[in-house]
Parts: structure tokens; C-alpha cells; sequence
């Protein structure tokens, strides 16, 4: 079906085409579509917000534990799967939850402003003084695990290296036997299983001490499924926020008026932080397995087939969201989905919320100017959005 559509695997289509047209197309002739994907058989796409929150709330019909996104091997079995927060449905799933949501809630990512904003600042201000940077590389993927190193049972000597090896683990995440993601996922493993005992001994409000004490107190996880479990959220909580950041700075600068208006102060920062999340939708799709026999918008979807939702496909549906294809700061309703929907919302999106509200407030008022100083490039990836390089120059006035 759509034969002449380009494949949505083709990472060609992310770093160099415009995938946004291939999803509008989708949206309007075919909201369910399938989508054959070489020798391991097809899927299928669902482009559309309704559709796809249908899918993503519902684990009885659409299952987790076969997978959460499209690989080149993607019907074997999963590393981690039914273990892993993410990989898992309720009540695995739910128990894992709450073993560590305290640490996530609205008032306990509160307290975390007052680092969050001496990080950024800090960072913003060595590039303006250095007059040119990566903003990518040089704050994007930096500020993430700064800011959250405590929470995530990170010591700031490691921020760097784990900074460093999240990256290569979430653009390596199509390839999960490929030697570089193999590596990458084995440095954050090591780190976690050399302070588990000492997280045990010495417990403190953070990710690991939170496992250890549901695991004392009766949770059924084992040390490897917690070291699993930290895996699976620091690439998360770090790309997430670092895709956003990047690729949102990109459209802000893209977008004179828009600059200029958060520049004057015109703009509530909470509501301008969501349109960047929209705008951005990090994460490119999300898989399901159907449980059963189902349907799915008057298409037949059979028991074990894949099930794909495209989350940046959905926040630009024009159903939903008018003008769609605006980036506005002060959109007034922006039920976007780019934390994902149902029980597997992401759980660091305060977090990511409060870092890029900050980040805004000081790019604001930074006393300098900023341009484009060079090409942007993106990420070549049917799994993350985002960019991989954005050279900028910073002139002070």
C-alpha cells in the first residue's frame, strides 16, 4: 500500500528528507497503515492522535514486553523484556512504577530548580564567553545529567562518561547487538553494579537506593533487574531532554517572532516549554504488540502483529492541534503527546519540563546574541528526533 511513501525506517529520510510530510500524507490517506520491513516481516504505523493514544493506553489489546521500538531483529526476544519498567506491563509494570515515582513527583522535581538553574547558567555562560559552541554537544547533552546526577545515583565525576555513553546507547538503540551499543549499554551497567552495594548500605533519595528499599521490602526484582531498570532511565531521562533542548533552541532561532516575544518576556515559560516539547517529540515512535485479534479505526490487526505509533505524527494532527505545523509559544491547547501516553508516560517528563522551562527563562535573558554559525545536522534515526550537531555564534552586547 502507498508504495512510492518512503519507508519510515530509512534513517535517510530523518537526516535528510522531511518526514512530517510522509506522516501528513499518512494521516489524511491512511491513519493504519502497514508497512512491510525486510525479512523480519511488517508492522503497522498509526499516525493519527486518537488512534495512537488508543494504542498506547490500552496494554491489554497492545502489549510492552515484545519490545518498545522497531529494530532490524525486532521479532526475537527483547533484552530485558517483562523485567525492565518499560518493558513490562501492569502489575510488573505499575510495582516498578511506584517503587520509584516518589522521586519524580511534581514537588520533588520542585526542589530541583535552584540546581537546575546554576547548571544552565553555568553552561550558557562559559559558551558566550567562548563566543561559539555545539549546542548540541556543548549543553544540550551535557545539562540533562547535571542536573539530575543525585537523582539518578550519578557522582559528578561520572556526569561526562555517562553523558557521553547515553548518547551512544539511545543512537545505537536500532542496533542492540552492534558493538558500539553493546558497550555503551555495558559502561552504564558497570556503573550501577558497582554502587549497588553501597546504595544498600548507604541509602539516599535516589534511583538506585529507591529499588534497593522496594527490593528490601518485598518488591520481586532481582539486582540485575534493577541495574536493568537504571539502564533503561538515565537514556531515557537524558535523551529526552537533551533532543528537545537541541532541536527546540534550532526552531526558537528559526522563528524571529517567537525569540523575540520570550526575549521581552511576553510568554509564559511553562506554556512555551510544552510547544517545545510538540515541536520536538524526541521520541520518533513507540511499538506495541497486539495481544489479540483487534481493530483498530475499521483496520484488522492480528494477534502478534507489530503496532507502531508515531508520537511527532500525532502532535501535528490537524484533528487536534490548529496550525500544526507553527511552532507558537503561547499555543493555548497542546494536548501533545510527546512523553507518550497510558501507564508508560514517561516518568522523568517533570524533569525534562522543568529543565527546559529554566533553560528558556535564562536564554531570555542572556546578554548576548545568538546565531546559526553553521549547518545543523539530524540525527539519522527512525527511533530519536532531534539533532546531532547545531554550531552556534554568541555575540555579547
Amino acid at each position: 500500500m502507498l508504495q512510492e511513501i518512503s519507508a519510515l525506517t530509512d534513517p535517510l529520510l530523518y537526516s535528510h528528507g522531511d518526514p512530517h510530510a510522509v506522516w501528513r500524507r499518512l494521516r489524511q490517506e491512511s491513519p493504519v497503515s502497514w508497512h512491510e520491513y525486510g525479512e523480519h516481516g511488517g508492522y503497522w504505523a498509526v499516525t493519527t492522535h486518537a488512534e495512537g493514544l488508543e494504542v498506547l493506553t490500552d496494554w491489554e489489546r497492545f502489549t510492552s514486553t515484545k519490545g518498545i521500538f522497531l529494530r532490524p531483529n525486532f521479532r526475537d526476544p527483547y533484552p530485558g523484556a517483562g523485567k525492565m519498567m518499560a518493558l513490562s506491563d501492569p502489575p510488573r509494570h505499575d510495582q516498578l512504577r511506584r517503587a520509584i515515582m516518589g522521586l519524580f513527583t511534581v514537588r520533588a522535581i520542585a526542589v530541583m530548580e535552584e540546581r537546575t538553574r546554576d547548571v544552565v547558567r553555568s553552561a550558557l555562560r562559559g559558551v558566550v564567553e567562548a563566543g561559539r559552541c555545539d549546542f548540541v554537544k556543548d549543553i544540550a547533552a551535557r545539562i540533562p545529567l547535571a542536573v539530575s546526577a543525585e537523582l539518578l545515583s550519578i557522582s559528578m565525576d561520572d556526569v561526562e562518561m555517562l553523558a557521553k555513553v547515553t548518547t551512544e546507547a539511545a543512537e545505537n538503540s536500532t542496533d542492540l547487538g552492534g558493538v558500539e551499543a553493546q558497550l555503551a549499554h555495558f559502561e552504564i551497567l558497570r556503573h550501577y553494579s558497582e554502587i549497588i552495594e553501597e546504595k544498600r548500605r548507604n541509602p539516599g533519595r535516589d534511583l538506585v537506593s529507591a529499588l534497593t528499599r522496594a527490593q528490601a521490602e518485598g518488591l520481586d526484582i532481582t539486582d540485575d533487574e534493577v541495574i536493568l531498570t537504571c539502564d533503561n532511565v538515565i537514556v531515557a531521562a537524558n535523551e529526552t531532554t537533551r533532543q528537545a533542548v537541541g532541536a527546540g533552541m534550532l526552531a526558537l532561532l528559526e522563528s524571529p517572532e517567537q525569540w523575540r516575544a520570550l526575549r521581552a518576556g511576553e510568554l509564559r515559560l511553562k506554556t512555551a516549554a510544552e510547544e517545545f516539547l510538540r515541536w520536538t517529540a524526541p521520541v520518533t515512535h513507540i511499538l506495541r504488540t497486539a495481544q489479540r485479534d483487534t481493530e483498530l479505526n475499521g483496520v484488522r490487526i492480528r494477534e502478534g502483529d507489530a503496532v507502531t505509533v508515531w508520537l511527532p505524527s500525532l502532535n501535528r494532527d490537524e484533528k487536534v492541534f490548529d496550525q500544526p505545523d507553527s511552532f507558537l509559544l503561547d499555543r493555548k491547547s497542546n494536548h501533545h503527546v510527546a512523553f507518550g501516553g497510558g501507564g508508560h508516560f514517561c516518568i522523568g517528563a517533570n524533569l525534562a519540563r522543568l529543565t527546559i522551562r529554566v533553560m528558556l527563562e535564562e536564554l531570555a535573558q542572556l546578554p548576548a546574541d545568538i546565531e546559526v554559525c553553521g549547518e545543523p545536522r539530524r540525527i539519522a534515526s527512525y527511533i530519536l528526533g532531534g539533532l546531532t550537531s547545531l554550531p552556534l555564534e554568541f555575540r555579547p552586547h
